[in-house]
């Protein structure tokens, strides 16, 4: 088991050592120094060059095999819809036939990929091009390799097997991005792509009151609904799954046998440690940093949302996927916030407490959380 581990830990340095001279190429080249009138040359650019610099990882993704739960049910999935015309998908998409439940953007990809293996590949590809995207204007600011370490601990297996919502929260990411610089509409945007991919995801558009508002008062009063709602959240999230379930949009996630809601699991606080061992720290040491800018604060808004969205994991294991949706946004923040400690001894020391904290997190999830599903390692030319 800590062979099978240290595969993908190996993997994942490699990938980190190989971002950070990536950063470094670009924050020194001319690429960066394009006019705006070149600005879709330069993401351009900026998004190829990188995934030339990550393709060991882009490998490792795009060359599995029989990785994950749900590898050969996607294998269905393209066997099914590939050769399905647009009509005839939605048709069958409109009575949730089959294979046909999947979302349009997943169909489309279905639909454009020759094989099943350049689906995958193509998967991996737009996973990274959105990770580059949503940390690109912090090249100057932030660590690309902790940003990216922390998205491959806490994502890159849960991305082999729920496929379609990890599209979705890269999608998700580069809206957070978005609505901390307070650009709504690219936030709305992003949120609506990723329903796309995956329906569930066209909830966090409510998330879009977490963003800084122009009147102080408006600001304090968000704040304080927000620490209500995550207070009592637990005690009224039955009925608001209850709710959700007879919206038609929603019915195949909350409503089916497999994904309703049943009577919340008697786990305590112990779902809570998701959350305690990030936070803390940042409260404990970097409040000032976090709460100094427009920007962190509303990541730290969204982070808040993680307790919410785990609790209502209470009720059926599969709804603990929600609380990606703020787990995602550690992706930025925490290299965002780190990057502002003055005092070089504690931000050394918080950066090794943060990288120990997710290799722990990574194994426990591939461990525990997957139940080794993802392990070992098995690639095509086994």
């Amino acid at each position: 088991m800590f062979v099978d581990l240290l595969v993908y830990l190996v993997v994942f340095a490699v990938g980190a050592v190989l971002i950070s001279a990536f950063q470094r190429v670009y924050c020194r080249t001319t690429i960066r120094g394009l006019s705006e009138e070149n600005a879709f040359r330069n993401s351009a650019a900026y998004c190829i060059i990188g995934l030339l610099f990550l393709f060991p990882l882009l490998a490792m993704y795009g060359l599995r095999y029989g990785i994950g739960t749900d590898y050969f049910g996607y294998e269905q999935i393209y066997s099914a819809v590939h050769s399905a015309s647009l009509s005839e998908y939605w048709k069958l998409h409109s009575a949730d036939a089959g294979s046909f439940y999947v979302e349009p953007g997943y169909y489309l990809l279905n639909r454009i990929s020759p094989g099943y293996r350049f689906l995958i590949w193509s998967i991996g590809i737009l996973l990274f091009v959105l990770f580059f995207i949503a940390i690109k204007d912090y090249a100057s600011r932030i660590s690309f390799s902790l940003s990216l370490f922390i998205y491959l601990s806490t994502q890159f297996i849960y991305s082999m097997n729920a496929v379609r919502f990890a599209l979705a929260l890269c999608f998700l990411l580069v809206g957070y991005v978005a609505l901390a610089k307070n650009k709504t509409a690219i936030f709305i945007g992003m949120v609506l792509l990723s329903a796309l991919f995956h329906v569930s995801t066209i909830l966090c558009l409510l998330l879009v009151f977490l963003k800084q508002f122009k009147d102080p008062k408006l600001n304090k009063f968000r704040d304080n609904a927000l620490f209500v709602m995550i207070v009592v959240f637990p005690f009224i999230s039955g009925y608001l799954l209850k709710i959700l379930s007879s919206f038609p949009l929603f019915e195949r996630y909350f409503a089916t046998s497999i994904y309703s809601a049943g009577s919340a699991a008697r786990e305590g606080l112990k779902w809570q440690l998701h959350i305690v061992p990030v936070m803390l720290p940042l409260l404990l040491f970097c409040r000032e940093e976090i709460f100094d800018a427009e920007d962190t604060r509303t990541f730290f808004r969204i982070c808040l949302m993680e307790i919410p969205f785990r609790s209502i994991g209470l009720y059926n294991t599969w709804y603990t996927r929600y609380a990606r949706c703020a787990q995602i946004v550690q992706v930025v923040f925490l290299p965002l916030v780190l990057s502002k400690v003055s005092n070089k001894r504690t931000r050394t020391v918080l950066i090794a407490y943060y990288v120990a904290w997710f290799v722990f997190y990574f194994c426990y999830y591939a461990v525990v959380g997957d139940g080794g599903d993802s392990l070992p390692y098995v690639w095509i030319f086994s």
